[in-house]
This record gives structure tokens, C-alpha cells and sequence, in this order.
């Protein structure tokens, strides 16, 4: 991915958002959700559009960075797919 110290401060219509949280049990939670941006091309405001999907973890798994390629990998082309459908299908 190219990254430039410079930023176009432009941005698109559609985005997806992933956050986690504590879960209370020693384990993490990451989800995942698709956001809309309320004045494109600028960098927002942006409000939530729909709850994706989300997937809890041992606390260790996520800090330790324990996930094989495989998991690593799938949740990129997950956040991926996601932006292009958005970016297909506008809500």
C-alpha cells in the first residue's frame, strides 16, 4: 500500500470501520462496521451505517499477534470485499 506524509484530505463515500473491546472475560472482541461519510470527497463527518460482523479472541491471540496467515489474511480481503461492495452498491 502506498503511504505518502501527505494527505489529499479527501476521502470516499463509503468506509468500514474496526474497533475492539474488552470483552470482561479476558477475551477481545473485534467488529467490524460499514460507515457512510456525510460530505465526500471531504473526511467526513461519517455516521455508522450498518453492524458487519464481529469475532472474539483470547486477549492473547490479538496482543501476541497469535493469528496465522490464514486468519490475517481473511480478515484483510474481508475489510477489502467489504469497501468494494460499498463502493459497487451504495447504501
Amino acid at each position: 500500500m502506498e503511504n505518502s506524509l501527505s494527505d489529499d484530505k479527501q476521502r470516499g463515500r463509503n468506509g468500514v470501520l474496526c474497533s475492539i473491546r474488552e470483552l470482561g472475560d479476558g477475551r477481545l472482541r473485534i467488529v467490524m462496521d460499514d460507515l457512510v461519510n456525510s460530505d465526500p470527497p471531504a473526511k467526513g463527518p461519517w455516521k455508522h451505517s450498518v453492524l458487519v460482523t464481529w469475532k472474539d479472541y483470547e486477549r492473547s491471540a490479538l496482543t501476541d499477534l497469535q493469528l496465522s496467515e490464514e486468519e490475517l489474511a481473511s480478515f484483510g480481503h474481508y475489510v477489502l470485499a467489504r469497501l468494494v461492495a460499498s463502493h459497487k452498491f451504495p447504501a
